[in-house]
């Protein structure tokens, strides 16, 4: 299982900080320049060889831009000439990019209910030609856990599917999800019921331990 660390500092000294410490054990890293009130993209890109998703997210799917939405973007333009690995659209607020060679996200947020139609919301982002589809809802009872486990189960294409909050927690363990998320800790997470990433270590490990002891059998 793939771990990305979103960095969601406010500042550019706290965030390179964080970026050194999530490089001692993240698969990825995600920065969260909607919460920088400055980001110099070029130093966050060339201060880790780690993996690099960035993430400027819009307020209306739960992030922190102040901006008009003509820079939001510009900033994501910015990240692919700059070389990022990945960059994460908004399915709301897509628009077609010229990639180069970053990988494209394109995500759903959902954060007060797991919609009627995700199957719909599926489709519609394997419409864009995502490189990753993200779906992320709250999960309001365990139904809404076992549709979008269903949901990555059958995808065919590399998905992150997350059920966000405490009900949904387990759908950020499942070995079908591109990557998961994992927060340095309990207050720099960015999105509810994310795990530690010590806590995911500790999964992981646990998992690694299991797999071996089936093999011996």
């Amino acid at each position: 299982m793939r771990i990305a660390i979103p960095i969601t500092a406010s500042s550019m000294k706290k965030a390179l900080k964080d970026i050194k410490e999530a490089s001692k054990s993240a698969d990825f890293i995600e920065l969260r320049i909607d919460y920088l009130k400055r980001p110099d993209l070029k130093r966050l890109l060339s201060s880790s060889s780690v993996p690099m998703i960035v993430t400027n997210r819009a307020q209306d799917e739960g992030g922190h831009f102040k901006g008009t939405e003509e820079k939001r973007l510009s900033s994501l333009k910015k990240a692919i000439d700059l070389g990022a690995a990945y960059i994460d659209i908004e399915l709301s607020h897509y628009i077609k990019l010229e990639k180069k060679r970053t990988k494209i996200i394109v995500s759903y947020h959902n954060f007060y209910e797991t919609p009627i139609n995700l199957k719909e919301i599926y489709q519609k982002i394997l419409a864009k030609k995502a490189d990753i589809v993200k779906i992320a809802c709250k999960a309001n009872n365990k139904k809404d856990v076992k549709r979008v486990i269903k949901l990555l189960e059958s995808s065919r294409k590399d998905m992150i599917g997350i059920c966000m909050g405490e009900i949904g927690k387990i759908t950020r363990l499942h070995p079908k999800n591109y990557l998961t998320f994992a927060c340095l800790n309990t207050a720099e997470g960015s999105a509810p019921g994310q795990f530690t990433i010590d806590e995911m270590l500790l999964f992981r490990k646990s998992q690694m331990a299991n797999y071996h002891k089936s093999a011996r059998k």
